[in-house]
């Protein structure tokens, strides 16, 4: 008699902490890492050399290496087309049918890594063709086919097999092992007339990307009668990952906050209209408020046609903390899974208070005290303090300008000294790569010494003082004649925009920069565009707050709720950074801004 043994086996993650393609990629906040246990002898040294990043990267995203690496710690570290091509690979030849999608399940590899192996796969994929793929232990081939580029069956006799359900004793008393066997597929879908990008994507369990991408699609909008391919598999039979159940939240906890996906998010804005009769209104903030608001309305709409379902509820904060505080109380603030605002500063530790107590993510849309950025993890500070963009400024300078005699001119005014170090530490700190940028450090009295003729020579005057600016800008000018004004440059700050003061011809004479959080370029054709949308529907132009109120909203609720990491915008730069387990995310992403004849523009995109 037939005696059936049912096969009841755990399946146990072996992780291989040795290198790009062994170690497990996980993504934390719309980006990739390889999660490395740190073993006894690993050095910083080894990991760079190992994936293939920098040093100061793998420190900048795990802050807290600077006390060095412990055995059993884990280490986050990006994934890059440098780790990318450090991965261990081995030959495969496609097969009949086969898609990209089918082969980075297979080998459990993202498709973006094999077309950093495989650049010639921008021209599609063939039958026969051979190309190159991770050799990633955790990867499972066809357990019915044999290929003769796989490990010897003795290298791995002791892996559980997740295809083999069950164990059938034959009449003979010889052992069978009955398995299934799946495949990759497509189907092809006719989009109905309800339907959205993200509907079909959670419909067939399908991201947006892999949708587009086999599609050839440069844009999420689809409409009735479109037919579609859609990956699917005939027998969704894998190994799963093995992972941790996230624990409760603890709004004192470390790492990351997990959140469950949804068909429609609740998103409150917070803003300063001042409805109704208030002594603290003014026209100038009621205005700035309107216009952000009519930026995210017309985000909105574009991101509803993408198929992100929004509940957009907005209220008046008045600029007054009782408002503040009642408006937490009501059910809409308390049912959110984003808040954006508010806007003045001394209303957000308030509002970032409750975010934290009530798990919900909130973005300030202004400049913001770091301290609250420190100690939150739900905060995502938009907006960069004028200290990170001095010290952007100095990475942008160690790239650029190794070669020039940079100056830093020290400010008078304590309340300048923020922005000093932040430079000054951020410069010193070097470029990652050992070699070291000198600078010379000057004072307002006796800067002008360090003209020198036929020497490029580069001024950062760390400074939001009116005053302290003007003083710099006409010791300048009377000591010009030493040197051409080609060859002299000054790198202030954004706030010299609203020194009128300051004549426009000094700025234009001395090559002014300045490090900006955003920059708007109403030629741009995108921006035509939007401003053509945006003058139909409130019959004025696109403004800079109108623009950034489009942008804040397009992005996070893209990143945190939608899962599209790479929205388009008009005039930001996002680059969120996490400063450490237990605090919030800050923006290091800015434009570094030059004036040339009389005209303001991005160098980094400067044609």
């Amino acid at each position: 008699m037939k005696k059936l043994l049912t096969g009841i086996f755990l399946l146990i993650g072996v992780a291989v902490f040795a290198q790009p393609g062994t170690a497990p990629i996980k993504e934390m906040n719309g980006k990739r890492y390889y999660e490395h246990k740190v073993q006894e002898g690993n050095t910083l040294w080894g990991l760079q050399t190992m994936y293939g990043v920098p040093v100061e990267e793998i420190v900048a995203e795990n802050p807290d290496l600077k006390n060095g690496l412990k055995a059993g710690q884990n280490v986050y570290i990006p994934v890059t087309a440098e780790s990318a091509q450090k991965m261990p690979t081995d030959t495969y030849k496609v097969k009949k049918g086969e898609t990209l999608y089918g082969i980075s399940k297979k080998f459990k590899v993202s498709i973006d890594d094999l077309m950093l192996l495989n650049p010639e796969l921008e021209q599609g994929l063939k039958k026969g063709q051979e190309i190159k793929v991770p050799v990633n232990e955790t990867a499972v081939a066809d357990p019915f086919e044999t290929n003769t580029n796989q490990v010897d069956e003795t290298d791995v006799s002791d892996v559980p097999n997740p295809f083999i359900l069950d164990t059938i004793e034959k009449a003979d008393g010889s052992l069978e092992e009955v398995s299934f066997k799946f495949s990759d597929s497509t189907i092809r879908h006719i989009v109905m007339a309800h339907e959205t990008m993200y509907s079909v994507s959670k419909r067939f369990m399908v991201s947006i990307e892999e949708i587009m991408k086999i599609n050839g699609l440069t844009s999420s909008s689809i409409k009735e009668g479109q037919v579609l391919i859609i990956p699917v598999k005939q027998e969704r039979i894998e190994r799963v990952e093995i992972k941790d159940v996230p624990s409760d939240y603890d709004p004192e906890g470390e790492g990351p906050v997990y959140f469950a996906e949804k068909e429609s998010y609740n998103v409150v804005l917070m803003l300063p209209f001042y409805l109704g009769s208030s002594s603290k209104s003014t026209k100038r903030i009621t205005d700035l408020a309107t216009q952000f608001y009519m930026g995210v309305e017309l985000a909105v709409d574009s991101l509803e046609k993408a198929g992100l379902n929004l509940n957009l509820t907005v209220l008046d904060t008045k600029n007054d903390s009782a408002t503040v505080v009642s408006l937490l109380s009501k059910p809409e603030v308390l049912s959110a899974d984003m808040i954006i605002g508010p806007m003045f500063g001394k209303h957000v530790p308030v509002v970032a208070d409750f975010c934290k107590a009530n798990k919900i993510r909130m973005v300030a849309p202004a400049t913001i005290d770091d301290a609250v950025v420190e100690s939150n993890r739900l905060v995502y500070q938009a907006v960069p303090s004028s200290e990170r963009l001095m010290a952007q400024m100095a990475v942008y300078m160690l790239d650029h300008n190794a070669t020039d005699h940079i100056v830093l001119v020290k400010p008078e005014k304590e309340s300048d000294m923020p922005l000093y170090n932040a430079f000054k530490e951020r410069f010193e700190a070097g470029r990652g790569d050992g070699v070291r940028v000198t600078y010379v450090e000057s004072t307002l009295g006796t800067f002008t010494g360090q003209i020198k003729r036929g020497v490029k020579t580069i001024f950062v005057m760390p400074t939001n003082d009116r005053a302290t600016a003007m003083k710099f800008m006409n010791s300048l000018n009377r000591s010009a004649f030493r040197s051409s004004p080609k060859n002299l440059f000054v790198y202030g700050t954004k706030e010299w925009m609203n020194f009128d003061d300051i004549s426009s011809m000094y700025k234009n004479k001395f090559n002014f920069h300045y490090a900006s959080p955003n920059f708007l370029d109403y030629y741009k054709e995108d921006v035509v565009a939007m401003n053509k949308i945006y003058r139909k529907k409130y019959n004025t132009d696109l403004s800079r707050m109108a623009a950034h109120g489009y942008d804040v909203i397009t992005y996070f609720t893209n990143t945190l709720l939608g899962g599209n990491q790479n929205p388009h915008l008009l005039m930001s730069k996002f680059n969120m950074r996490q400063l450490s387990g237990k605090a919030g995310y800050v923006n290091d992403g800015v434009f570094m801004i030059e004036q040339e004849e009389y005209e303001l523009i991005d160098i980094d995109n400067h044609e």
